[in-house]
């Protein structure tokens, strides 16, 4: 006797009755924790849970949340939401990041969704290693277990990118549209200092090595000159710009992404906005990073040339017209000689001096500042404006102003490679290579969208590059956002294929 038959919407039908029993017990677990923990903790605490398992939940139903929360949280708001200003126990990237992983996790574990692998994982937990293995050698036990908490938190700020990103290509359209807004809210946070003298700070404020808000201005590299230069809330200058540099080509994907009239004027608003507060930074590395940029794109035959051309010269003319003071800080043979650059040169070779001493395993975390240091001290001949430096810099370290640890090689190749070692350098440019394979396996097998934005995936990590070499850049979130999206891309573009490859065999 033929046993029943089972419809496949009777199938379906069992397997949502299942997914809403999952969810269900899924929540009344937690009200049950929040309910025990509010009787044991008192208010305050419990009040802080209930907020904190509402923002959990509205993660777990809609991923999208902590993946915004996640990318804003590491760029516009990375000082807005830190322990420094707002005096909380922890920092609003640590909350979002904690909260997020716990609602993905508990996804992934009740619906067993597939998670995102790409070679950038095996790279990360080989640098992770030789992060431990530094540790050995660094004379301060205390900023050896910072450094792992710090690079355990970049890992899961790339990782949750990578696969919640990963999911679908509406997921992946939403990591890249949070990026580019982010950056536009920190531009326009540039403007507001650029143009508000309220929100300026001298370039030896202490407060600046803390993480504040505000134009740093700077009355010394050039006689006579003032150079206001933005920040856009993420307290450094440099770091400022390049993260515009590497967020502007996913504007050009944006532009094609979506056909709106409106989409497109505001995706150009944007790109404008950010390009002009490039400028506003008044960073020569990322103007070149820009450059390239470009180039590569033009290359890659994703921009046109003749108007981007007439654009440029356009934009050439309005900076001559214009010219303030501070773009002497982008031409200037004067401050070339005397600015910033006489000190670059001399950090770089005390870098390359270290290396020569521990080329395998490194000083660890935050120890080039105090070797510099030494190093400095053996040199028998030095520049009058380095010997100047050097006196104010070790007055300032003996009245508290400054730390030692703070001064860094302006060169991620060489941050890497004394903190860190052979074995960190390595794994660091095998986490850079990872990012641009996935790049070309995306180009190969994806849609025509997926490819346009694997070469502006391309284009920004090259631009990161070349930012690299003129910054020590490890702890700038930017990279490991750009390795999140590349992972999440190949992952989109691999399923996507072998789904159409199904659907031509059926």
């Amino acid at each position: 006797m033929a046993g029943p038959v089972l419809s496949p919407g009777g199938g379906r039908r069992e397997a949502s009755a299942v997914k809403r029993a999952a969810d269900v017990l899924a929540a009344g677990s937690v009200g049950g924790v929040l309910g025990a923990g509010a009787i044991a903790a008192g208010p305050l605490i419990a009040a802080g849970a209930v907020l904190g398992a509402a923002l959990a939940a509205a993660i777990y139903r809609f991923p999208v949340v902590g993946l915004w929360l996640m990318i804003f949280s590491s760029t516009v708001l990375q000082v807005l939401g830190s322990e420094h200003l707002t005096g909380l126990p922890v920092s609003l990237g640590k909350v979002s990041g904690m909260v997020t992983l716990a609602a993905w996790g508990l996804r992934i574990a009740l619906h067993r969704q597939p998670m995102t692998w790409s070679p950038q994982v095996a790279a990360f937990l080989v640098f992770f290693a030789a992060i431990w293995l530094a540790g050995f050698v660094s004379p301060d036990p205390g900023a050896s277990r910072e450094a792992l908490v710090r690079y355990a938190q970049l890992f899961l700020l790339f990782f949750l990118i990578a696969n919640i990103a990963g999911e679908t290509e509406a997921m992946l359209d939403q990591a890249i549209i949070a990026f580019t807004a982010a950056m536009a809210l920190s531009s326009l946070i540039g403007l507001a200092e650029y143009f508000l003298p309220s929100l300026s700070i001298e370039s030896d404020d202490p407060a600046l090595m803390q993480g504040s808000i505000g134009a740093v201005v700077d009355r010394d590299s050039l006689d006579g000159v003032e150079i206001k230069r933005i920040t856009g809330g993420l307290s450094d200058s440099n770091w400022f710009s390049y993260a515009l540099v590497s967020v502007l080509p996913f504007n050009l994907y944006l532009f094609h992404r979506f056909s709106g009239v409106s989409w497109r004027l505001l995706v150009v608003a944007v790109g404008a906005l950010q390009s002009v507060c490039i400028m506003l930074s008044f960073t020569r590395s990322a103007v070149m990073a820009l450059g390239l940029a470009v180039l590569v794109l033009v290359v890659r035959r994703r921009l046109p040339l003749v108007p981007l051309v007439l654009a440029g010269a356009v934009g050439l003319a309005g900076l001559v017209v214009w010219n303030p003071p501070g773009l002497q800080r982008l031409y200037s043979v004067e401050y070339v000689k005397a600015g910033s650059t006489p000190l670059r040169s001399v950090l770089l070779h005390g870098g390359v001096a270290l290396i020569q001493e521990r080329p395998v395993v490194g000083y660890g975390y935050n120890q080039y500042g105090a070797n510099f240091v030494r190093w400095l001290h053996t040199e028998p001949v030095l520049d009058d404006v380095i010997q100047v430096w050097e006196r104010e810099f070790l007055r300032r370290v003996a009245e508290g102003e400054e730390q030692v640890e703070w001064v860094m090689p302006h060169n991620t190749v060489i941050q890497v490679w004394v903190e860190f070692g052979l074995l960190g350098l390595l794994a660091f440019a095998g986490f850079v290579w990872a990012i641009m394979r996935d790049a070309g396996i995306s180009r190969k097998v994806g849609t025509p969208h997926q490819a346009l934005l694997a070469d502006c995936l391309l284009a920004a990590v090259l631009a990161f590059l070349v930012c690299a070499t003129f910054g020590h850049l490890l702890l700038l979130k930017v990279i490991w956002i750009l390795g999140g999206i590349g992972a999440a891309l190949c992952r989109v573009a691999v399923v996507g294929a072998g789904a159409d490859r199904g659907s031509a065999r059926g």
